[in-house]
């Protein structure tokens, strides 16, 4: 059985397809790596600062023949004052970019952030996805204008199973689990924000996740979405 992956760049988007399709292949690389030493080791498990060093890696490892991509993470700038009321309070404060990311023709500095959804029968499978959306995009909007080309939210989603639901006689019915995974993604269909405003948007979700559980909180994580969307640049 084949992964479900795959990477959806409306045309305004254009300009990132190399990058999440590069983001894919890294994230597929890290799992696969790791199964070689019969580690059961995910890249989405982790944390938002872990999931941003995944996209970071991903631009570095497009093919020079597609432009060379560079990525720096975590950087000091200077940002944008708390905005209140739709008002900019006109200071600058000090803070941090999550990543830059540029090749010769566009640059963008993303804000991220993580979130862990539940899509078991019993989740509506999409709470914390919009929190984490809206709470992305908000950081977006601290950055200034001169940070890029494009000011950027990333969204990193980590949905989970609970494993009473596709466990059966100790072991994980992937079947089961990609009928949850689809249902899901057809159910959250192009991950907006705001209804009509488009995204660009990645996912990869190994066929051999059954590994990818936790015992403690009982629950299986078989991969990882992200969504980006662009906040466009205030004056």
């Amino acid at each position: 059985m084949k992964d479900i992956a795959d990477c959806i760049v409306p045309s305004e988007y254009t300009t990132l397809k190399p990058l999440l399709n590069s983001w894919i292949s890294t994230v597929q690389h890290y799992c696969e790596l790791h199964k070689e030493f019969e580690l059961s080791e995910n890249c989405w498990w982790h944390n938002e600062r872990a999931s941003i060093s995944i996209l970071a890696g991903a631009a570095w490892r497009i093919p020079h023949g597609e432009d060379q991509w560079v990525a720096i993470e975590e950087f000091a700038t200077n940002k944008r004052g708390l905005i209140k009321e739709n008002k900019d309070d006109g200071d600058s404060r000090y803070g941090r970019c999550d990543i830059y990311v540029t090749n010769s023709e566009i640059s963008y500095a993303i804000e991220a952030k993580q979130v862990w959804q539940s899509i078991g029968d019993q989740s509506a499978g999409e709470v914390n996805v919009k929190a984490g959306l809206d709470a992305a995009w908000k950081d977006a909007g601290s950055l200034h204008s001169y940070e890029a080309d494009w000011r950027m939210a990333a969204t990193f989603i980590v949905p989970f199973i609970p494993l009473s639901e596709v466990r059966r006689e100790g072991k994980i019915d992937l079947d089961k689990v990609r009928e949850k995974i689809k249902t899901w993604l057809e159910k959250m269909g192009s991950f907006e924000r705001v209804k009509g405003k488009p995204t660009a948007y990645a996912y990869n979700f190994p066929y051999e996740c059954a590994d990818y559980f936790n015992d403690q909180n009982g629950r299986l994580f078989p991969g990882v979405v992200v969504v980006i969307e662009r906040r466009i640049r205030g004056k």
